[in-house]
């Protein structure tokens, strides 16, 4: 049953329906997406702050064309790969369930006010259709791309702050970046009577994109590059557990939003990506291909190899991280990331 309720992330009014069988809630926020919680999630109990931007940065949109079919969710990752194959098979039952949980929102989450003023600049260039274009944010929007703090700890729960005193903060943002001379900015009221920002890019705004874009993205993400199927799940997060604990952000191409051909998006993760991690067990040509890329545009590249597994002769004097289980990679995988790469 649908209902007009307040998104539990940003606070915008959005649609929402209830799934009693399930305990789950699947809402529909025009500045967080789609995405579903269930009672007493964790998610809400641990990422405070951190979830109204990750879903912002992350989002699949509800009024795209054709119909958006994926979202976020606190399923367990084997439950969403079930979903997404049996969405793939075309039985759109449960939809494409994108997993998310506290400890991947808080690997993703800029640790340092630099890192926030990237990902800011980023996502308004990413909002831009032409150059010099002011591009129009409501303040619910604002405040995620912002990074704003809307609650706050009392006790062991979360409180929602008054919202006067994050859009203080939204203000210092914006001030801050305009007096760098990254944006500028014209705050006014629409005729709905609602206060929104209209916000454009400087030419100085642009050459930080164009140096983000050509270097390292956020400086977070990283692109691994395996073969991918049922027979390399447990292999898969024994990687993303090794670079969420050295504190970046793995990214998988097959999880990811895209509209484009699978190739150019490919490039453009590992363009974008602060090094490669590539484990070359299974001969996936695909993962010698990404590895060259990255090499050949100057990426640094982590390779990764299961005991006793043959290595093509021009790879194979590389040092490679070589594994014999699984658990075992997360810590040897840690303490490469944190040894090579600053």
């Amino acid at each position: 049953m649908e209902k007009t309720i307040i998104c539990p992330a940003c606070r915008s009014q959005i649609t929402a329906e209830r799934y009693p069988h399930k305990s789950s809630t699947f809402y529909l926020c025009p500045v967080c997406g789609r995405f579903e919680l269930f009672d007493l999630n964790e998610i809400l109990h641990k990422s405070g702050n951190q979830l109204a931007p990750y879903l912002l940065y992350h989002r699949f949109s509800i009024d795209t064309t054709p119909q958006e079919y994926r979202y976020h969710t606190p399923l367990e990752k084997e439950t969403c790969d079930e979903y997404k194959k049996d969405f793939n098979s075309g039985n759109n039952t449960n939809g494409w369930p994108v997993h998310m949980d506290a400890e991947l929102i808080n690997a993703w989450y800029p640790k340092t006010f630099s890192e926030k003023i990237d990902l800011i600049l980023l996502h308004i260039y990413e909002s831009t259709a032409h150059m010099g274009q002011f591009v129009t944010f409501k303040m619910q929007e604002l405040f995620g791309m912002l990074f704003i703090d809307r609650k706050e700890r009392i006790g062991q729960n979360w409180e929602w702050r008054d919202e006067a005193d994050y859009e203080d903060e939204a203000n210092y943002m914006l001030d801050y970046l305009r007096d760098i001379s990254f944006i500028e900015y014209w705050e006014g009221i629409n005729e709905d009577n609602y206060t929104e920002i209209r916000i454009r890019l400087t030419p100085k705004g642009y050459e930080r994109v164009d140096e983000l874009q050509k270097n390292t993205s956020n400086g977070r993400n990283v692109l691994v590059a395996m073969k991918f199927g049922e027979e390399t799940k447990i292999l898969r997060e024994a990687i993303r557990q090794g670079i969420t604990n050295a504190g970046y952000f793995a990214v998988f191409i097959d999880e990811v939003q895209h509209n484009d051909f699978i190739t150019p998006e490919l490039l453009k993760y590992i363009r974008d990506s602060k090094f490669v991690v590539v484990d070359l067990t299974h001969q996936n040509n695909g993962a010698y291909f990404e590895e060259g890329y990255a090499m050949g545009i100057g990426k640094p590249v982590i390779q990764l190899c299961k005991k006793d597994t043959y290595l093509h002769f021009d790879i194979a004097q590389k040092n490679t991280i070589i594994w014999d289980t699984e658990t075992s990679i997360p810590l040897m995988l840690k303490n490469r990331i944190n040894a090579t790469i600053d």
